[in-house]
């Protein structure tokens, strides 16, 4: 049985977290605000996701919208009217968390516009920015858009950089020299803990552990966009390959 499959085996089983749970109090990429992205539907699930989350350690969630201008125009605005509602219901609750948002910036033409016009951009922690590229293709102005945010005073935070097929290669030599550039441009690395348990496939799972093996990781986060994906953090944070990944020094408790 692979390590996916007994995770997904400890759904259903209210064990009380393992001790490396309360390692990482912070969690830096989830999609809990209510009806704005491909996260949650509704009010119910978002509450469940951070209830859920609060259980097994997490004490701060810093949720990141998707901001992508075909699918998803979101704006600070529309962003901090739901984080007010979200955070009003979690206070009727008396839940123990703290709810924060900033945005996950998808790079194409219209991000690119904010940037070059200095529009004002959703951060967290000292003027991080949370940006992802398509999955597939590379985008030709990727090393430029973290110059760009850089000088202008942003810390600019690659998504999930394990997911990338155009940075993946035959070989992992070629591989982390492709991670290599994207690294030295100053670009902070933000992994997804699913991504070690398998959930989006063996490729990108050897992937996060290469980059960790070498230290190209900075934080780590749920990515959780629906209530299955915090269970199987939950789960996740019982075993021994979470205990591995909060063994280097991440930055999210100091968010």
């Amino acid at each position: 049985m692979g390590i996916l499959s007994k995770i997904k085996n400890a759904f259903n089983q209210d064990r009380a977290p393992g001790k490396a749970a309360s390692v990482l109090e912070v969690d830096v990429h989830s999609h809990v605000l209510p009806g704005i992205d491909d996260g949650a539907k509704a009010l119910d699930d978002s509450l469940d996701m951070i209830e859920r989350m609060s259980k097994f350690g997490v004490r701060k969630i810093i949720t990141t919208p998707h901001i992508m201008y075909e699918f998803y125009r979101n704006t600070p605005e529309i962003i901090h009217q739901k984080l007010e509602f979200v955070q009003e219901a979690i206070k009727e609750r008396g839940m123990d968390v703290e709810l924060e948002a900033a945005a996950e910036y998808y790079l194409d033409d219209a991000f690119i516009f904010m940037i070059k016009n200095k529009e004002p951009l959703l951060t967290f922690g000292d003027k991080c920015i949370l940006i992802e590229t398509n999955y597939i293709q590379n985008h030709p102005e990727l090393l430029q858009v973290i110059f760009d945010l850089r000088i202008q005073g942003y810390k600019p935070v690659f998504a999930h950089p394990e997911r990338y097929a155009y940075l993946t290669k035959q070989r992992d030599k070629e591989t982390l020299a492709a991670y290599q550039r994207v690294f030295d441009s100053g670009a902070l690395f933000q992994l997804n803990i699913m991504s070690f348990a398998g959930y989006y496939g063996p490729q990108i799972k050897h992937t996060a552990e290469l980059l960790l093996k070498v230290g190209m990781v900075h934080m780590v986060g749920s990515d959780a966009h629906k209530v299955e994906h915090v269970r199987l953090i939950n789960a996740m944070k019982q075993t021994k390959i979470f205990e591995r990944i909060t063994s280097v020094e991440l930055m999210n408790n100091s968010l």
